[in-house]
């Protein structure tokens, strides 16, 4: 009876031990089977390329320069007699900012004036006996080149003592002052600046390959340190020749400063507007694969993936501008990208 029951046992046991090992041989399967499913069904974003209009732009960095500037100087050597302006004030050209002595010349003047009416009063009376035969015509002539030599003198005497005055030559703001009253000044001297900065101008440079799309009157956009709004300005000048050093072109454009916002010297942080293209296709950059080859993207045709091999243009943060390899009307996959093989099924999760 013993025996019968040992015999039963391991009958049980021997039962139990195949159901588990039946479970481990079947159930791997299927679940291996059920898990390639689901891989080979990849959900995925697609976009379906259309094309565009879209206004290539190039950024830089440019500088904020005057209209005009200067640093007003002396042409002559003397002592200052006066100083006619405030520092920082808005002056009109012609006006006169500081007075060299010129008491001297201005006895000479007076010499030479006095002279002047002498030689006019001789030349008319020698006219006269002239017109009447009562003198030679070489008589005349002496009287007449003495006229034009005290003229001469005059007008000399004038030009020494207008550079003694040091005016404004154009409307501008004037900076700080280098010189006193009584300060005797030589040619070589710094008095005062002055800087017209309405219009200012805006230097900056482009790669010589955007050197034929711009031209005279070319819009820019700018925004400067500090300040969110954005604001405009029109190319005036074009470098004539590439810098060879940088292989970039220089422009200058105006910008409008009526209230003195535009400072020279400051940073503008430039976008330059270039021609407008009317199809051009993007895809998102996640959607471009880097590979040793060149840049690859997944095509969605049929139900199935297709790699295809495209070359780039103009890229932005988000988005690239694809010149070969892509059509309007392709399907581009997004998303998944880098767990998808040749032989795997995808299936749209969101079209765009």
């Amino acid at each position: 009876m013993k025996i019968v029951k040992n015999i039963i046992f391991i009958i049980l046991v021997l039962a139990f031990a195949g159901a588990i090992v039946y479970k481990a041989l079947w159930s791997k399967p299927a679940q291996a089977i059920s898990t390639g499913i689901a891989r080979a069904a990849l959900p995925v974003n697609m976009l379906v390329v259309k094309p565009e209009r879209f206004t290539e732009t190039y950024e830089t960095i440019g500088s904020i320069e005057a209209n005009e500037s200067v640093v007003l100087k002396s042409e002559v050597s003397g002592k200052i007699t006066g100083i006619f302006f405030n520092e920082g004030q808005q002056v009109e050209k012609g006006t006169l900012l500081i007075k060299v002595y010129d008491e001297d010349l201005q006895a000479q003047l007076s010499k030479a004036q006095a002279n002047l009416k002498l030689a006019e009063d001789v030349e008319a009376r020698q006219r006269q006996l002239l017109d009447r035969e009562a003198i030679s015509r070489q008589e005349y002539d002496v009287s007449y080149a003495n006229l034009q030599a005290a003229q001469a003198d005059v007008a000399l005497l004038r030009s020494q003592i207008s550079k003694t005055e040091i005016r404004a030559p154009f409307d501008g703001v004037i900076g700080f002052r280098k010189v006193s009253p009584g300060e005797y000044i030589t040619p070589g001297v710094d008095i005062a600046s002055l800087v017209c900065d309405d219009p200012a101008k805006i230097q900056f440079a482009v790669p010589e390959k955007y050197s034929k799309l711009l031209g005279t009157n070319t819009v820019i956009r700018y925004r400067l340190e500090g300040q969110p709004h954005e604001r405009t300005a029109k190319v005036y000048a074009i470098a004539p020749t590439i810098d060879q050093s940088t292989r970039t072109l220089e422009l200058k454009a105006l910008a409008p400063n009526p209230r003195g916002e535009l400072i020279p010297g400051q940073f503008a942080k430039i976008e330059v507007l270039m021609e407008t293209q009317p199809n051009v296709v993007f895809i998102p950059t996640e959607a471009i694969l880097s590979e040793t080859a060149g840049q690859k993207v997944y095509l969605y045709k049929g139900g199935k993936v297709a790699p295809v091999m495209v070359e780039t243009g103009t890229r932005t943060n988000i988005r690239a501008e694809i010149i070969k390899g892509i059509v309007p009307g392709d399907t581009v996959i997004t998303t998944g990208m880098m767990q998808i093989t040749p032989r795997t099924t995808v299936i749209p999760d969101k079209i765009y």
